[in-house]
């Protein structure tokens, strides 16, 4: 009878054990979803060497691709085939696939390229934080210093790094680029209204907490620029 008793309690046993490895099995299918199924695109901060962009692939809370872009200080597409530095592509390559199948942007980075492998994490970051189902960030914009560019013409295009703190426009550079994709020399350049400009417009973007404001007078062209690329610059923060 004692027997008996024994073996019924280590039947009893094995079956709550086999319940319980089940149960910590199903967990994870169970869990909500953190993520919203779909592709979500993030930009990362831009500075003096430019920033990236990273288009995320998600489903059933996995990375399923990570396409990355990175852009260069002038607003234009790095060519991995004519950059000097190979590690630049090196992190690319490997990021890439670094990502696929995580739930984060926690990755290593590349040796010898620390910079641009930051900017593809934060990118993807960015992405991630769009995707959310309940969103961990509640402002309107990332916070930060992010580069954006006016359409080109003849004479070249406009580009701007706005830095938001709090959903607000705390301060704003401005950069004009020539046709040939190197910055305007103001040193040299022969119509001053247009370094007043330089000086004057970003003060009215940050008085006005906005992309649209009133032209310099007499550098109509350049102030055109600089808002497009200011609000450009404001559409690679925003996050929802």
């Amino acid at each position: 009878m004692v027997q008996g008793a024994s073996q019924g309690r280590k039947r009893l046993a094995a079956l709550v054990s086999c319940v319980l490895i089940a149960l910590a099995l199903a967990a994870p299918a169970c869990a909500p979803k953190v993520y919203n199924d779909g592709t979500y695109t993030g930009i990362s901060q831009g500075d003096g060497h430019g920033y990236a962009v990273a288009e995320v692939t998600l489903q059933k809370d996995r990375i399923t691709a990570a396409k990355l872009t990175e852009m260069t200080e002038v607003g234009e597409e790095k060519d991995y085939a004519t950059y000097p530095w190979p590690k630049s592509k090196e992190a690319h390559d490997t990021l890439e696939k670094a990502f696929v199948g995580r739930q984060d942007n926690n990755v290593d980075v590349v040796t010898q390229a620390t910079r641009s492998s930051n900017k593809f994490k934060e990118a993807v970051g960015f992405a991630l934080e769009k995707a959310r189902k309940k969103p961990s960030v509640t402002s309107t914009y990332f916070e930060g210093t992010f580069q954006g560019r006016s359409k080109a013409d003849d004479a070249g295009w406009g580009i701007a790094w706005v830095t938001i703190q709090g959903d607000r426009i705390t301060s704003v550079e401005v950069e004009d680029v020539m046709s040939d994709g190197e910055f305007k020399d103001w040193a040299t350049y022969e119509y001053p209204t247009a370094l007043e400009a330089k000086a004057e417009m970003p003060k009215r973007f940050v008085e006005a907490n906005a992309p649209t404001v009133d032209a310099y007078t007499g550098a109509t062209k350049s102030s055109t620029k600089w808002m497009e690329a200011v609000a450009a610059a404001l559409a690679a923060a925003k996050i929802r």
